[in-house]
Parts: structure tokens; C-alpha cells; sequence
């Protein structure tokens, strides 16, 4: 089974993965979770939901992920964590899919790598925390962009960001018009 790496950190917005994770279910992939905090210490969305991340960000091994899921939230606290940037980084130099939504982002531009691409986040410049790691130049007025190996959307954009990365997992016809009808309309089944 491949896997596919989802960073969990304090303030995570839920709502922008979780139509994303709940349709990896039944695909090939299998999802790990992982923080910056030490072992058994659980992180806290968004919606103030405790979760308990698999690993570890020390027991993380590139080689065995295919892609890497960084949700929105409040990352800003994250983007000095050099640790977490290198890791970024391993993922993109190695040309493996990175997927961040929202705020997430900016730990992309932590990493560098938004000098690299054209992105899309929904941090905009008078977010002081932010002006350091954006690169303002690059960032589109999108909704969602694909550059390189790299997705980025706003974090409204949830459901067609869920689409993007299953589509480039392979988990859904590229020509699949709309793979998740089941979230973005209503019906009694």
C-alpha cells in the first residue's frame, strides 16, 4: 500500500482535508498523520478536536511517502521550524507531490519553494506574520494552481483541492468531471 503524509499541527483546519481523507479511504493509499510534537502528545484543530498524530516528525522516512498534505490554520508559529522546512523541502526536491491549502502555504515558502513556483493561499500581504516566507510576486488570484508537483488553493476551495490531489495520486480519471458529486450536492441516499 503507498502512503500519503498529513501534517497535524495546533490550530489545523479540518474542514479543508477531510472531504480529501475521507475519499482516500478505500483507494491504495494509506494516510499517516504527523506533528512536531514529541511522541503520544496530541494536537488540537481548529474546531478544538484532539487528534494523535501517528508520527512524529523525527521518524519520518521521505523515501516511503508519495505525496504531502499540509492543511490551513495558523501555521505562522511553525515557519521557523527548520526541521519541518527541510522536510518540505526533501519532498519537492525529490519531485513528490505537495499539497497545501489555506495558510499552508506559507510553510512552502518557508521551505523556499514559493520562489520556485506560481501558488495560490489564502493569507493575503497585510498578514505581517506572513511577509517574510510569501513571495508575493508568484502568488495567482486562483483559486487553485498546480505547479510543478506542487498544489495550492484557498481554503474554501476544499473540495476542488480534494479532487487535484486525488487526480494526481491517480485515484480518479483525469477526465472525471466531478468525482466527489456526493459532497457538493445534497440527496436523500
Amino acid at each position: 500500500m503507498k502512503k500519503i503524509l498529513l501534517f497535524l499541527y495546533d490550530s489545523f483546519a479540518e474542514f479543508e482535508i477531510v472531504t480529501l481523507v475521507t475519499a482516500l479511504r478505500g483507494t491504495e493509499y494509506e494516510l499517516v498523520t504527523f506533528s512536531t510534537k514529541p511522541e503520544g502528545e496530541a494536537v488540537e484543530a481548529l474546531s478544538t478536536l484532539r487528534y494523535l498524530p501517528n508520527l512524529t516528525i523525527q521518524n519520518i522516512v521521505v523515501d516511503e511517502f508519495e505525496a504531502l498534505v499540509i492543511p490551513g490554520g495558523t501555521p505562522h508559529p511553525l515557519l521557523q521550524n527548520q526541521e519541518l522546512s527541510k522536510l518540505i523541502r526533501s519532498f519537492y526536491e525529490q519531485n513528490k507531490l505537495l499539497a497545501a491549502i489555506c495558510g499552508g502555504p506559507s510553510l512552502l515558502g518557508a521551505a523556499g519553494i514559493l520562489k520556485e513556483i506560481t501558488y495560490t493561499a489564502s493569507i493575503e500581504p497585510t498578514e505581517v506574520e506572513y511577509k517574510e516566507v510569501m513571495n508575493w510576486e508568484n502568488k495567482l488570484n486562483e483559486l487553485l494552481v498546480v505547479d510543478k508537483n506542487v498544489i495550492t488553493a484557498t481554503g474554501s476551495n476544499y473540495l476542488n483541492f480534494a479532487e487535484e490531489v486525488l487526480r494526481k495520486l491517480g485515484g480518479i480519471p483525469q477526465d472525471d468531471e466531478n468525482p466527489l458529486q456526493y459532497f457538493r450536492e445534497p440527496s436523500k441516499s
